[in-house]
């Protein structure tokens, strides 16, 4: 176990794993509350649009990942806000196009291109110092939105219309919802991959939502999970020498499992 530890690579690993999960998992209470399940997966796609073309131009996959990930956010704002579309319908339209382009992207560059099978299911070899702050600098700015403007986004996620009878910038938070969220993605992606960093999206906050009865009990619960998992599965990555992330989902997946069972068995012993 200890000699894990003696590599670099696998440091930047499960730093960027922990910071990945902890993020993902505070921000799926939300997704999971507003039944927004579909924006990250709608994020990931997008943002391989965006990938595909800087392996193309041989430019920052970084930056551009990024990019099209705040076009995306931005472009999932104003479609809903402004032309009254649904989001569900915008991130999908958005979703196809993004991945069309990516592939026509991908065929016009010629030779094998192996780091798009990293992007698409993860890969920790790709981690490096400069995710790492990415990721540092996005759960700080999480964290304190969660501490500074708690009041503000239960009024959010529970009732968007009464949040805006009492004063709260509902488009706003949205907004920056949005962006944070496009963001975390496509910054987890390297771990995770294109193909499954829904999960961390997703599962973190409906264990959570079994467990817990307020928000804030939800964000622990969630953190706790995501974390946890993340960092099991980075291990039994090294360990079993599989990807990244389908070890870091079939992990948390088998935690909600456990979960599962747990909370049905203690329902089902309260009744008797």
């Amino acid at each position: 176990m200890i000699e894990i530890f003696q590599y670099d690579f696998m440091i930047y690993a499960i730093i960027g794993s922990v910071l990945s999960g902890f993020s993902c998992a505070i921000l799926s209470n939300f997704i999971v509350l507003k039944k927004m399940e579909f924006i990250g997966n709608g994020a990931a796609h997008t943002a391989f649009g965006g990938i595909a073309l800087a392996i193309l131009l041989g430019l920052n996959i970084n930056l551009f990942g990024i990019l099209t990930a705040i076009i995306f956010a931005v472009s999932i704002y104003f479609m809903g806000e402004k032309q009254k579309i649904q989001e569900n319908s915008a991130i999908g339209m958005l979703l196809s196009l993004s991945m069309a382009l990516g592939i026509i992207f991908l065929s016009l560059k010629k030779g094998y291109t192996p780091e798009i099978t990293s992007y698409l299911f993860g890969d920790i070899l790709m981690i490096n110092k400069s995710d790492l702050n990415t990721l540092f600098v996005m759960l700080t700015i999480i964290i304190l939105a969660v501490v500074l403007f708690n009041k503000e986004l239960k009024f959010y996620t529970f009732n968007q219309r009464m949040a805006k009878i009492y004063g709260v910038p509902v488009n706003i938070i949205n907004f920056l919802f949005l962006i944070i969220v496009s963001i975390v993605v496509v910054t987890s992606v390297k771990i995770v991959g294109i193909i499954l960093i829904t999960t961390l999206l997703i599962t973190p906050g409906v264990m959570a939502k079994m467990w817990a009865s307020t928000l804030n009990e939800m964000i622990v619960i969630s953190s706790i999970f995501g974390i946890v998992s993340s960092f099991l599965g980075i291990i039994f990555s090294y360990f079993f020498n599989i990807p990244s992330g389908p070890s870091i989902v079939v992990t948390m997946f088998g935690f909600f499992v456990l979960s599962y069972i747990l909370k049905l068995s203690i329902n089902l012993l309260k009744k008797q």
